[in-house]
């Protein structure tokens, strides 16, 4: 009995530990918080939906654009997505989450905008310099010029550079 006064006494004598609102705690050093996306530097790849575990992260090509959506609910912060990320589109917040109370309401989406393959106009995923550099070092201008067309277009052009050395049209 006489432990349990002391002990009172004591948490009475120490005053109050937690925060009185609007104050926060700080948050942790190398805290992973909420995906965010620079639609400017996505390559609409759909790496980040692959890797990701709990599925927080979808991604589809729709009408010449991707659509990126993210929902933090179902986020396990585990930061994959942003190390998988081969144009460093994705980053994650280093504050907290806030606080919700609806499902769904911290989502986040994004469109990416196709540009027009430069021969036949159809949208085209496009190719940063950043990415060209990676996967082809130093490359020629031909090569960034097939880069820069889409699929069916691509096709062709290399199709008809084969059939030139053969007498062909070009």
């Amino acid at each position: 009995m006489f432990h349990i006064l002391r002990r009172l006494a004591g948490n009475l004598a120490q005053g109050p530990v937690s925060l009185r609102f609007p104050a926060e705690v700080p948050p942790p050093a190398g805290l992973r918080g909420l995906v965010r996306i620079d639609p400017g530097r996505c390559l609409a790849c759909g790496i980040c939906s692959y890797v990701c575990v709990s599925n927080a992260i979808t991604g589809a090509e729709s009408q010449g654009a991707y659509a990126w959506a993210y929902e933090p609910g179902r986020c396990t912060f585990c930061g994959r997505c942003e190390d998988h990320c081969p144009g460093s589109a994705l980053s994650m917040d280093p504050q907290a989450p806030p606080s919700y109370t609806t499902p769904g309401e911290l989502a986040r989406t994004a469109t990416v905008a196709f540009p027009a393959c430069p021969v036949c106009g159809e949208p085209n995923p496009h190719v940063t310099e950043e990415w060209i550099g990676k996967a082809f070092g130093a490359p020629n201008g031909e090569t960034r010029e097939l880069l820069r067309l889409c699929v069916r277009c691509r096709r062709r052009r290399i199709a008809q550079g084969m059939k030139q050395p053969h007498g062909g049209q070009p």
